[in-house]
């Protein structure tokens, strides 16, 4: 019965809903200096991802970050992404499932989510992502902060 069906799918929606507002919010930290691209990680590349950073800074790079928590996905997520020109997603997967359920859920510009995934059977490192962000700043001839006029 059809509609039955949509009563169903009403509830669980409801409680999606609801549970985005109890879940974990996730950690978002500005750059300094600021600038429009972020970083977006989650589970076990949390722990390279500092060092990640700290050798990215050297490099010029400097990123917003924000560390997803939980799923469903509060707001504050979306809004990050919104509020970027380009968010980089690092996972350990190679399909990228992460960006796909962003891009999915949020509605988001595939374009504006650019994925950075390692699958080599090891944990991710620190240096793999620095290659991987720094490479596309370079083919895309992003500005590093020392090229930024003030």
């Amino acid at each position: 019965d059809p509609e039955i069906y949509t009563e169903n799918m009403d509830r669980l929606l409801l409680k999606w809903k609801t549970a985005k507002t109890l879940v974990p919010k996730p950690d978002i930290h500005e750059s300094t200096p600021r600038r429009p691209y972020g970083v977006l990680y989650y589970g076990t590349t949390q722990m390279p991802m500092q060092e990640s950073l700290d050798l990215l800074a050297t490099d010029g790079i400097h990123l917003d970050t924000l560390r997803i928590r939980a799923v469903p996905f509060t707001d504050s997520v979306l809004e990050f992404i919104d509020k970027q020109e380009l968010v980089f997603i690092v996972e350990q997967n190679r399909d990228a499932q992460m960006r796909m359920i962003l891009v999915n859920e949020g509605n988001i510009d595939p374009a504006k989510v650019v994925p950075v995934c390692y699958y080599g059977g090891l944990s991710i490192a620190a240096e793999f992502i620095r290659g991987e962000i720094s490479r596309y700043f370079a083919t895309n001839k992003l500005a590093r902060i020392s090229e930024v006029k003030r």
